[in-house]
């Protein structure tokens, strides 16, 4: 029993050493290794649809006077409530992330990140992006018709498509 129990001891401290057996790898074998890593992103079916604002506006806080001496010595402001609907953006494809030295001494570019970007649709895949804005003017910043709004107008703008698509790289200058 001594001499299982001995035995079993001795093969546990010969093991250690072999279980951490590394084979070294050399440069050249290195350098011919490439396009191993990297980050990949899948982005299917992101949509941002039906956006609103409820108020944009712009103001001055003094004033004004007209060329003909009349004084509009009140704040004021103008904006709009904007409201989108349709497919605002959707976000489809594969986005990868990439990074690379370049040892070409030409190159403009020493190296960085590469990001391949995925396709962005603005008011695309059949539903149109269509926005309307109601136009204001008042006494203070949120437009609203309690405080005395007055509606001056609306603005539409529809059937607005874009798509992008591409490559961005990002490197030291």
């Amino acid at each position: 029993m001594k001499k299982v129990l001995l035995f079993a001891v001795i093969a546990m401290f010969l093991m250690v050493p072999m279980s951490f057996a590394k084979t070294a790898i050399t440069d050249r074998d290195l350098d011919s290794v490439t396009a191993q890593e990297g980050v990949v992103i899948v982005l299917d079916g992101v949509n941002v649809s039906n956006v609103s604002i409820a108020v944009q506006s712009w103001g001055d806080s003094d004033g004004f006077t007209d060329g003909s001496g009349n004084a509009y010595t009140h704040a004021g402001w103008v904006g709009a409530n904007i409201t989108m609907s349709g497919q605002v953006v959707s976000l489809s494809g594969v986005m990868t992330i990439d990074v690379g030295v370049s040892t070409n001494a030409t190159s403009p570019y020493p190296g960085g990140v590469y990001i391949g970007l995925p396709t962005v649709t603005i008011g695309g895949g059949g539903d149109p992006l269509n926005i309307t804005q109601v136009v204001k003017v008042g006494g203070e910043q949120t437009l609203s018709n309690a405080a005395g709004a007055m509606t001056m107008g609306t603005a539409y703008m529809g059937g607005l498509t874009a798509q992008i698509t591409g490559n961005l790289m990002i490197t030291t200058h």
